[in-house]
């Protein structure tokens, strides 16, 4: 089988490529579903497209390939930890501007915020004693534009007189006979 020969024998390409592909670090977790679908994808790439099953058998004998160099080391049958060192994440080699210190604010004057990254929202026009008055001779405001009304504060409930379980008598309120 030409495709499983292409993938034993260039496994440091095989392995650039699922890098690539999947989030491949040195010892981070990699799994079977990920080694079997990239082997596909690059098999197709090279003009030598395999079906699922087969993909599945070429990725089993390239994980044994990788396990017996122990690049690979099984968590369990179908993850492995990568011992790769060559695939390091690397540091960036500038380390980050500190931050800049906020220009102080005028004596009484607000400070601006910044701009919306959204465009505005046309605001309802705001009625005024002056347009409001006319209006109101003429027929009664829409609740949309009156003031909510006050809310009241309602008395808390009275406790409900106590039942006694065994009777289901009712027994009296406490303070009275």
């Amino acid at each position: 089988m030409k495709q499983l020969d292409y993938i034993l024998n260039n496994e440091t390409e095989v392995l650039a490529f699922l890098k690539s592909k999947y989030p491949l670090f040195h010892l981070s977790n990699v799994f079977f579903r990920d080694i079997q679908y990239g082997l596909m994808i690059l098999l197709e790439r090279k003009n030598m497209p395999v079906g699922y099953s087969a993909a599945e058998k070429i990725a089993k004998a390239f994980v044994e390939q990788l396990e017996k160099k122990k690049i690979l080391t099984p968590i369990d049958k179908q993850s492995w930890v990568l011992h790769y060192p060559q695939f390091k994440a690397v540091a960036s080699a500038k380390p980050a501007a500190p931050a800049k210190p906020a220009a102080p604010a005028a004596s009484g004057a607000r400070p601006s915020l910044p701009p919306l990254n959204r465009p505005a929202v046309a605001a309802k026009p705001v009625a005024t004693p002056a347009t409001v008055a006319p209006v109101v001779a003429a027929a009664p405001i829409a609740a949309e534009t009156q003031a909510p009304a006050p809310v009241e504060a309602k008395a808390a409930p009275a406790p409900k007189p106590a039942t006694s379980a065994p009777t289901g008598k009712m027994l009296p309120p406490l303070g009275k006979k």
